[in-house]
């Protein structure tokens, strides 16, 4: 199917879609279409451009979508692919940016009734499967998200300038996230949410590789309430420069792995929050204003063969405070410490391993704190 190329307006209700496919095994070819919603304000933007719903190996080629809350919406649907896509210019939530500490500035990650509301250029709800590849989705709230969606991939795709995060995962397991740019997706605020790539809530066994995501809020934001933790995940080989709060967090994660990432310029480079048996290998960590990698609470945890230069503090242990016990087990080993004021700190912890790391300009080494119970230093 080809549609007929030119630049159509159009006033929708609220989740009306433009365009509904119910189909098989189909092309559909929008090079040269262009739907705009009629809304001109940001955050009263309406109706859905094109809608995928029920449909089995479905493509969409080359449409663009301007002024809507959602661009594209594919829901209940196996292996679509949305190929050269732009969705732009989605619903956006207000911002004020002369008081960080304004409520208005805070979007809820952990709340699918609050963030369903936000604008989002490409959203895959409850489908199995699929592609979304080689789109734009930027200047919008969020610009791509997998919801309740397995098995599907982000290649390539231009998520900047949203005001909240550029890829957003929600209960979605086995996708791939790879090599997108997510540039610029921040909000004002000390504890907001916004980030690069956001993954919250039953998110297991995800690969997010080779992104690009300079000047967010966060960088990468793997996160989840403590009784729906999201496992098994692999962040690697992303690079993540000037971030407002952490390069790359974590939290309430199991057996999650952070290898050869680049962070550099961020408050936090990784900030790394109850997890067990997580392994940080590999990464290059520079010119953090804080630690370069943060042990809050949490067991199990290898931090090894990474360089950490130039930062307040090389490599942080903490978490003695609250009804969690502090950091146990931890290896912290074959590392290279650079320039840092302190090459690390023990605040708290119970049988922490620590080295050989290779040290150098590092103003204090080591600082072990009386917290700590059962440190041992090769």
């Amino acid at each position: 199917m080809v549609l007929r190329p030119g630049s159509y307006s159009f006033t929708v209700g609220e989740d009306e879609p433009v365009i509904t496919v119910r189909a098989e095994d189909a092309v559909i070819d929008c090079s040269g279409v262009v739907l705009c919603g009629a809304e001109e304000a940001a955050d009263g933007r309406r109706g859905v451009g094109i809608r995928v719903i029920g449909s089995s190996r479905v493509r969409i080629v080359g449409l663009t979508t301007v002024g809507f809350q959602v661009g594209v919406h594919v829901l209940s649907s196996t292996d679509v692919t949305v190929e050269g896509v732009s969705a732009t210019g989605t619903r956006t939530k207000s911002v004020n940016a002369l008081d960080p500490d304004d409520p208005v500035n805070w979007i809820d990650l952990f709340d699918k009734a609050g963030w369903r509301l936000y604008g989002t250029g490409i959203w895959f709800e409850r489908c199995q499967g699929g592609t979304i590849r080689d789109c734009v989705a930027t200047d919008g709230q969020n610009g791509i998200t997998l919801d309740k969606t397995d098995d599907a991939a982000v290649l390539g795709c231009d998520c900047s300038r949203n005001a909240g995060w550029g890829i957003h995962l929600d209960r979605a397991s086995h996708c791939r996230v790879v090599s997108n740019l997510c540039a610029s997706c921040a909000r004002p605020g000390d504890q907001v949410q916004a980030a690069g790539i956001a993954i919250n809530n039953g998110c297991h066994s995800n690969e997010i590789v080779s992104n690009d995501l300079p000047g967010c809020t966060h960088g990468i934001l793997l996160t989840a309430r403590y009784n729906e933790q999201s496992n098994g995940n692999l962040i690697a080989s992303n690079d993540v420069s000037g971030a407002a709060h952490s390069a790359i967090q974590v939290a309430y994660c199991d057996g999650t792995r952070v290898l050869a990432n680049h962070v550099r310029d961020a408050r936090s480079g990784f900030y790394l929050a109850h997890l067990r048996g997580g392994c940080i290998r590999g990464n290059s960590i520079a010119c953090c204003a804080q630690g370069g990698i943060v042990v809050d609470h949490g067991s199990g945890v290898e931090v090894v063969d990474n360089v950490v230069e130039g930062c307040r503090t090389g490599v942080v242990q903490a978490g003695s405070n609250g009804a969690s016990k502090p950091p146990t087990d931890c290896r912290i080993a074959d590392n290279v410490l650079r320039g840092n004021a302190v090459g690390i700190h023990l605040e708290a912890g119970r049988r922490t391993i620590v080295g050989p790391n290779r040290e150098s300009g590092n103003a204090t080494s080591l600082r072990v704190d009386e917290a700590c119970i059962g440190t041992e230093v090769l």
